[in-house]
């Protein structure tokens, strides 16, 4: 959701407001430096929804470029926010001592930008003179993971049960990672997908130190599956070896959304607007015996009525429902009539049953 000046249609608000209206706890990313449209989300809400804002990240005052804020939006009569706001970011010296450590492989990219840049510069001038549309400049792809593109925001929170039950007490993550389809890119990104986990496992580890005792993952995290499962399972792979190490001590990580839902015919929810990418991901890195282990995810959506579940709001599909005309001459959605009103991503979403007095605990492997 881009949320910048309240430009959307009346009922693109509609819509949004009724999708949120369904939620407890919501993590916004790509909230642009201008926060009138989130403040007119929240107004249309009403009173009980609150707000934890980043400030802008992925750009440098005085610049040009993409600044963006990553925000929660909470029901306040069951989520509290507590203490904790900060952002993810890695010590200077740490990115130094790679920069210094793989000097070598960085000169060797510097080199590159030179000729890609040299080769952009002639192909403006050609556009100039043929009068056409400029060339986007290249993007620069360096060969070892320094720091985020945009720094993942985080906040605590507790979501509260039903009589003397424990709340559920976690850090909430907000990323959005690199984006771009380029090979280069998608090695920058899965750096950044593995910087980002390990700074989160090694939080998890700290549990005399670490604010909250779960920390709950919410991203765009661009993981560009399309029909490639290799990649996929590849994150699987990871995700496995990390639980069957204990890197995490006593907490494990769950990511649904790599797995096919019960409900799907063994296809994984894809989440962009064109329904060809798996963008948009929720982890769940857990010490709390009550949150579900990756095993339940086969069972998802048949424990019972609010209990484990996790899905995506397909608007896609509502909107062809609702107008079937909506289509291009090749039968497929005419995309540019909901993806810049409402969204290029469809909302994801996972239900955690209420903790309650003697809930049941699940067995981690």
């Amino acid at each position: 959701m881009r949320a910048g000046k309240t430009k959307r249609s009346q009922g693109s608000w509609q819509l949004l407001v009724r999708f949120c209206e369904r939620c407890d706890f919501v993590a916004i990313q790509e909230v642009l430096d201008d926060l009138s449209s989130l403040f007119h989300l929240r107004e249309q809400l009403g009173d009980q929804y609150g707000l934890v804002i980043s400030d802008v990240a992925g750009g440098v005052p005085g610049r040009q470029g993409n600044r963006e804020r990553l925000a929660f939006l909470y029901r306040k009569d069951r989520i509290r926010h507590t203490e904790l706001s900060s952002d993810i970011s890695f010590e200077r010296s740490v990115i130094l001592e790679t920069l210094f450590q793989d000097r070598e492989l960085f000169a060797e990219s510097f080199e590159v930008r030179v000729q890609e840049l040299l080769a952009w510069e002639g192909k403006v001038a050609a556009a100039v003179e043929a009068r056409k549309r400029k060339p986007r400049k290249p993007p620069f792809v360096i060969p070892k993971f320094v720091q985020f593109i945009r720094t993942p925001h985080l906040a605590s929170f507790e979501a509260e049960g039903e009589g003397d039950a424990d709340a559920y007490r976690f850090l909430a993550v907000n990323a959005h990672l690199l984006y771009g389809h380029q090979s280069k890119q998608r090695e920058e990104r899965w750096m950044e997908f593995k910087a980002l986990l390990d700074w989160l496992l090694m939080r998890a580890r700290e549990l005399d130190r670490v604010f909250q005792p779960n920390i709950f993952l919410f991203g765009d995290l661009n993981l560009d599956f399309k029909k490639v499962d290799i990649r996929r399972r590849a994150v699987e792979q990871f995700i496995k070896s990390v639980n069957e190490k204990g890197r995490t001590g006593k907490a494990k990580i769950n990511m649904p959304f790599l797995d096919a839902h019960p409900s799907k015919d063994g296809e994984v929810f894809r989440t962009n607007a064109r329904r060809d990418q798996t963008y948009d991901q929720i982890a769940l890195i857990a010490r709390d015996k009550r949150l579900p282990p990756p095993h339940k995810n086969d069972s998802a959506g048949n424990e019972g009525p609010d209990l484990f579940d996790y899905g995506m709001f397909d608007f896609e599909q509502l909107f062809l429902d609702a107008v079937p005309e909506a289509t291009k001459s090749n039968g497929k959605p005419d995309y540019t009539l909901f993806e810049y009103d409402v969204s290029d991503h469809m909302p994801i979403w996972i239900r955690l049953q209420k903790p309650i007095a003697d809930q049941a605990r699940f067995r981690w492997r």
